[in-house]
C-alpha cells in the first residue's frame, strides 16, 4: 500500500545547520531535495552552494572526512569487515567532528602494522614459491648430478623450457663453454608436466655474463633467495628444504600476529568507515541544501504518519531554533511526491516482483498485494499437487535457518512458504499427492474435478483459465479507469473505460451463446462493443481498437494456465505408470523419484514465470501509472525508522 507523504522545509540558522542535518540524519525519514525558492521570494535571499562565486566552500570543513574515509575504508578491506555492535556503532556516530578525525588518527599505526606484516608475508609466500620452482628442478636432476664435486665459488641457476624447444639448452650450453673456456656444466632433465629442466653451473664471476646470455630466451629462469647464491649444487636441496620450513614457520607467525591485530581493531575500523560514510554523505547534502546569510532550509518529503515524530525530534535536539513548515502533499514543479509503501511481511517479499515493472506513480494503486494474494494462486493451480506441495514447505522447513541469515533468501522465504501452501490446498481440491499415488493409496476422490481425464478435464480447465483471465484483465481495466482519474488523465481514463466496455460485452455474448441468458441480449451487447470501439477511438486514437483487440489476446494469454497444469499432471502420471512397470520396489521408487523430482523443479520454475508473466504483461499494463519516484530518505547507518520500506540514500 502506497504511503501518504508531506512536503516539508526544515529551516534553521546556518550555524546549526550541521547539527539538525545530523539529526535529519539519524531520524532515517526525510527524502532530501533541492529546495524550490518562491515566486514571491526576493531573488538572491536564498541561493544554493554551486551557484555561489568564490571557493564554493560554503559551510567550514567541507571534504575533511573524504581523505579518513579513504584510509578507513582500505584498512577496512585489509582487516577484513565484521557486524558492528549496535553500542559500538552509537558511540563512534555520538562523536563530533573533531574526535571522530582524531579517532581516525588513531588508527594510522595500526594502518603501518597490518602493511608491515602485510608485506612480509607477500615476500615470503613468493620466497617460498620460487624455491618449490627450483627444487622441483633439482628432484628432476639429482640422478644426473650426483657425481658432480663440490665446487666452491661456482653459481648456478636454473631454467625451465617446453619439452618442444629443447633444443634451446643445448645452444645455450655451447655459449656458456665458450664463454668460460669450457669451465661450466649443464645438466638437464625432463619434467613430468611436459617441461625439460636444466642447472647451468658456472663460475660465479661470470655472473652478470651469464644473465644477459640467458634474457631474452624462451625459456622461464628460476632464481634462488640472495642468501642461496653461489651455494654448491650437491647442498642445494637440504638448504632449501630447511629455508621453506623456516619461511612457511614465520608465515604462520605472520598470520597468528595479523589476526590478532585485526581482532583487536577490525570492528573499530569498520564502524568508523561506516560513521565517516554517513559524515561525507551529511557535507553532500549540506552542499545541496539552501541558504540566506542566516538561515538554510532542507527540504523533502516525510511519511505523513511520521511527521510529528520528525517534529518532536528536531525539537528535542536544537530546541526552538528550528522550523518545520508543512506544505501538504502538494508536489513542486517538476518533482511529485515519492513513493513509499508499507506492506505485511508477505505481500513486502512480493515487492520487488511488482517494482520490475515500473515504480507506480505517487497517488496510484500499489499492485504488490494484488501480486501477492494472485501469484500463488496461479502457481498452485498450474501445479495443484498436495505432494509437490508438502516437499516444498519440508524444503523450504529444512533450510529455513540457513535462509534467515541470507538477506535475500530470507525475502524469498515468504514467496516459496505461498506457493507452498497454495499447491497443497489446489492438490486437496484435486485430489492429487505424486500423481494418483496419494489416491490410490487414501481412497480419495477430487472434489472438483478429475484433472487426469483428458477428454473432459481439459475443456474444464481451459474454461477455468480463460474466466480467470477476464475476470484479472477487468479488474485491472477498472483499477486503470480509478489510475487514470487519480493522475487526471482523463483521456486515457475514458479509453479504459471503453475497452472494459467492451470486454464486458465479450462476457455477455458468451454467456448468451451458452444459454446463461436469453439471447436478445446478444444485439445489446453488439451494440455495446461497436460504441465502446468507437468511444476508444476517439479517445485513444488508432490505438483504441487496435487495444480493444489487444484486451482479448491478454485473456486468451491466460490459456497457458491449463498447458502448464495439464503438463504437469501427465508427466506425474507418467512417473507413476514407469515407476509400477519396475522388476522391483526398490527401482520403482526410483524411478518415481527422480521423475517426480523432474516434475516438481520444471514445475516450480515454468509455473513461476508464467504466472510473473500475467501479471506483468497482462494485468499490470492495464492499471498501473509508471514514472514514481522511489522513496529514498536521507538514512544513517544507525537506521532508527523501519516502518517504512525504502531505500538507503
Amino acid at each position: 500500500m502506497l504511503v501518504r507523504m508531506r512536503r516539508v522545509e526544515i529551516i534553521v540558522p546556518r550555524s546549526a545547520a550541521g547539527g539538525a542535518l545530523k539529526h535529519i540524519h539519524r531520524a532515517g525519514i526525510v527524502h532530501l531535495e533541492t529546495f524550490e525558492q518562491l515566486e514571491e521570494t526576493r531573488p538572491g535571499v536564498f541561493v544554493t552552494p554551486h551557484r555561489e562565486s568564490g571557493s564554493g566552500a560554503v559551510f567550514e570543513g567541507d571534504g575533511r572526512f573524504k581523505e579518513p574515509l579513504e584510509e578507513t575504508t582500505r584498512l577496512r578491506a585489509l582487516l577484513g569487515e565484521v557486524p558492528v555492535g549496535r553500542d559500538r556503532l552509537e558511540t563512534t556516530w555520538s562523536l563530533d567532528d573533531d574526535a571522530l578525525i582524531v579517532a581516525t588518527d588513531d588508527m594510522r599505526p595500526v594502518q603501518a602494522e597490518a602493511d608491515r606484516i602485510t608485506g612480509e608475508r607477500v615476500r615470503a609466500v613468493a620466497d617460498v614459491e620460487r624455491i618449490d620452482s627450483y627444487r622441483h628442478i633439482i628432484d628432476g636432476l639429482s640422478g644426473a648430478v650426483g657425481h658432480l664435486p663440490r665446487l666452491r665459488g661456482y653459481a648456478a641457476t636454473g631454467i625451465v623450457v617446453s619439452t618442444r624447444h629443447r633444443a634451446l639448452i643445448g645452444l645455450i650450453s655451447e655459449e656458456l663453454e665458450a664463454m668460460t673456456d669450457g669451465r661450466c656444466e649443464v645438466i638437464s632433465a625432463d619434467l613430468a608436466d611436459q617441461r625439460t629442466a636444466a642447472v647451468l653451473l658456472y663460475p660465479a664471476s661470470l655472473a652478470g655474463e651469464i644473465s644477459d646470455v640467458l634474457g631474452g630466451r624462451d625459456l622461464e629462469e628460476v632464481s634462488l633467495p640472495a642468501d642461496l647464491q653461489g651455494v654448491p649444487f650437491d647442498e642445494l636441496g637440504p638448504r632449501m628444504a630447511a629455508e621453506v620450513e623456516r619461511l612457511r614457520e614465520r608465515i604462520d607467525e605472520l598470520e597468528d600476529e595479523f589476526e590478532r591485530l585485526a581482532d583487536e581493531h577490525r570492528e573499530n575500523v569498520s564502524a568508523l568507515r561506516l560513521v565517516l560514510g554517513d559524515r561525507v554523505a551529511e557535507h553532500h547534502e549540506l552542499h545541496r541544501a539552501t541558504h540566506s546569510d542566516h538561515l538554510t532550509v532542507f527540504t523533502g518529503w516525510v511519511p505523513a504518519s511520521e511527521l510529528d515524530d520528525l517534529r518532536t525530534s528536531l525539537a528535542q535536539g536544537l530546541g526552538e531554533h528550528i522550523v518545520v513548515i508543512d506544505h501538504g502533499n502538494a508536489p513542486t514543479p517538476g518533482q511529485e511526491p515519492p513513493v513509499a509503501v508499507t506492506n505485511g511481511p508477505i505481500a513486502r517479499a512480493f515487492e520487488p516482483l511488482s517494482r520490475f515493472a515500473a515504480v507506480p506513480r505517487y497517488g496510484t494503486i500499489d499492485p504488490t498485494p494484488l501480486l501477492a494474494l494472485t501469484f500463488p494462486a496461479f502457481v498452485g493451480l498450474m501445479i495443484a499437487d498436495a505432494g509437490y506441495g508438502i516437499v516444498l514447505l519440508a524444503l523450504l522447513l529444512v533450510f529455513r535457518g540457513r535462509m534467515m541469515r541470507s538477506p535475500l533468501l530470507r525475502k524469498v522465504w515468504p514467496i516459496g512458504l505461498t506457493m507452498a501452501m497454495s499447491m497443497i490446498f489446489f492438490g486437496v481440491l484435486f485430489a492429487e499427492a505424486f500423481g494418483e499415488t496419494a489416491r490410490h493409496v487414501l481412497h480419495v476422490e477430487p472434489i472438483l474435478f478429475d484433472r487426469a481425464e483428458p477428454k473432459s478435464a481439459i475443456v474444464i480447465m481451459l474454461a477455468i483459465a480463460i474466466a480467470i483471465g477476464f475476470a484479472q484483465v477487468g479488474l485491472g481495466l477498472a483499477l486503470g479507469v480509478w489510475n487514470a482519474a487519480q493522475v487526471d488523465h482523463r483521456r486515457e481514463a475514458v479509453g479504459r473505460a471503453a475497452l472494459l466496455v467492451g470486454l464486458a460485452t465479450v462476457v455477455v455474448m458468451i454467456a448468451a451463446a451458452a444459454g446463461l441468458l436469453p439471447a436478445e441480449v446478444i444485439a445489446i451487447a453488439v451494440a455495446a462493443l461497436i460504441a465502446a470501439v468507437v468511444v476508444a477511438g476517439l479517445s485513444m486514437g488508432i490505438a483504441g481498437p487496435v487495444e480493444m483487440i489487444g484486451v482479448m489476446g491478454n485473456v486468451l494469454s491466460y490459456a497457458r494456465l491449463m498447458a502448464v497444469a495439464f503438463a504437469g499432471v501427465m508427466l506425474a502420471l507418467v512417473a507413476d505408470k514407469l515407476a509400477g512397470l519396475m522388476p522391483s520396489i526398490v527401482f520403482g521408487v526410483l524411478v518415481a523419484v527422480v521423475l517426480h523430482s523432474l516434475n516438481l523443479a520444471l514445475g516450480i520454475f515454468d509455473a513461476s514465470v508464467q504466472g510473473l508473466r500475467l501479471h506483468l504483461v497482462e494485468f499490470f499494463t492495464k492499471f498501473v501509472e509508471p514514472g514514481g519516484t522511489p522513496y529514498a530518505p536521507f538514512t544513517s547507518v544507525l537506521g532508527v525508522n523501519r516502518s517504512v520500506q525504502r531505500d538507503r540514500r
